[in-house]
């Protein structure tokens, strides 16, 4: 009996101890899919809760469908994470629903210099003077990935970074394209890694999807130069057959989408980011190598881009460690972690400059990136952009895609029904 007592009495007195260790807990939302990156970043906030002795960051991984939601309705039941990731397209939806903490005071406080970053990604988390969430990476899309095999076979020169379309690379893409003896394709020269995608295009021609994409006040899809984009884009599929239609996507051979039509050897280019690089470089067959998206036939050049970053949550309660945790994760330290993948690009000038980046695994051209930046392009700084994109915009190209209407059919009577939508008052 007595030793029951005893072992009841230490039961005690080790809870109590442990009781006495005061543990603040920081929650951090995220959405990340890639379990490398999870796995990085798991490391990463480990080191850092090593580093602060007595806080604990727990992760809360969302899909990204429901993210802003999710948040959204936490925040209105008094309960947000703390710590929210933010994409430099999904940030402009939180942002304007008030989500969000303004950090300036804090950057202020720390003298946190914001100079070092890719002026782009900053200007994008900011508003009115003000930055709402820290930086940690960049990622333009205005790569074109290519098969160094099939340009050899072909008898051609690797693209060098002044290529424009439509020359040289209408040629190059009928000379890649590859039939069997029934005239059936067997190979295209050129896919998107996402859809049918045609605002690199765009960009490279001096055309946006809006008048500003800061401050739009209507759709500039009939532009002129946009409409000679989404031409060109069309013929690709429609009238030359060296990039595939939707459909063909779908049911082509027996690939599950555009980067597996890539890795399996079944489209000589793709278009994309740097993020791809990893998983390309399991393919130990696979010669490939990246080049600046072709330039538009005035002289241009421009591309999508994401990135990302970490903010505050508004309704936190606890802000204070909430920016420790943004400036811990959002460090050279934390993000080298995250760029030795080789699937991001630092928003930190320096180390995106530096061996951790550079000598990540990639493709032998990925310094191009280093540049790349400064020609990026961001979607619409617009409450409706997502709806306008996914419900009107991509539903009626699609039709141009697949070969039943053409763009002169279809786009100035999109960008009509969207300005009268959504820009009337403009």
């Amino acid at each position: 009996m007595k030793s029951k007592v005893l072992v009841a009495l230490l039961s005690i007195l080790v809870l109590s101890a442990g009781c006495g260790k005061k543990q603040d807990t920081v929650r951090l939302a995220q959405f990340l899919t890639d379990p490398v990156l999870i796995a990085k970043l798991n490391n990463v906030l480990k080191d850092i809760e090593a580093r602060h002795p007595g806080l604990a960051i727990q992760l809360d991984n969302i899909p990204y469908s429901e993210y802003q939601q999710k948040i959204a309705t936490e925040m209105a039941g008094g309960n947000p994470p703390d710590v929210v990731f933010v994409e430099v397209n999904n940030f402009v939806d939180l942002y304007l629903r008030g989500a969000l903490e303004d950090l300036t005071p804090y950057c202020q406080k720390d003298n946190l210099d914001l100079k070092g970053y890719y002026d782009g990604v900053v200007h994008r988390f900011s508003q009115d003077g003000k930055i709402f969430a820290i930086p940690q990476d960049t990622a333009p899309s205005g790569l074109i990935y290519y098969n160094r095999k099939y340009f050899r076979e072909a008898g051609l020169p690797y693209p060098k970074d002044d290529w424009t379309w439509p020359e040289p690379f209408l040629t190059i893409c009928q000379k890649l394209t590859q039939k069997d003896s029934t005239g059936r394709i067997t190979r295209f020269a050129f896919v998107d890694a996402y859809n049918t995608q045609y605002e690199n295009f765009m960009f490279g021609n001096g055309a946006d999807y809006v008048d500003n994409p800061d401050n739009p006040t209507r759709m500039t899809l009939d532009s002129p130069n946009a409409l000679e984009a989404i031409d060109f884009r069309y013929a690709l599929i429609q009238k030359y057959h060296v990039s595939p239609d939707p459909s063909q996507i779908q049911t082509f051979s027996l690939a599950s989408g555009q980067m597996d039509m890539f890795l399996q050897g079944q489209t000589a280019m793709l278009s994309s980011g740097i993020w791809q690089t990893p998983r390309f470089l399991e393919n130990k067959s696979l010669d490939f190598d990246v080049v600046e998206f072709p330039h538009g036939p005035h002289g241009g050049k421009g591309w999508g881009t994401g990135g990302s970053g970490y903010a505050i949550a508004k309704g936190s309660k606890n802000k204070d460690l909430a920016w420790l945790v943004v400036k811990e994760i959002t460090s050279a330290a934390s993000v080298s972690q995250m760029a030795e993948t080789g699937m991001l690009q630092p928003a930190l000038v320096d180390l995106a400059k530096s061996d951790v980046f550079l000598k990540a695994p990639g493709a032998d051209h990925k310094a191009i990136l280093l540049e790349m930046p400064k020609y990026s392009h961001y979607q619409p700084f617009l409450a409706n952009w997502s709806e306008i994109l996914t419900s009107m915009i991509i539903p009626a190209l699609d039709k141009c895609w697949l070969g039943t209407e053409t763009p002169a059919q279809v786009v100035p009577k999109l960008n009509k029904e969207i300005n009268d939508k959504y820009f009337k008052k403009n």
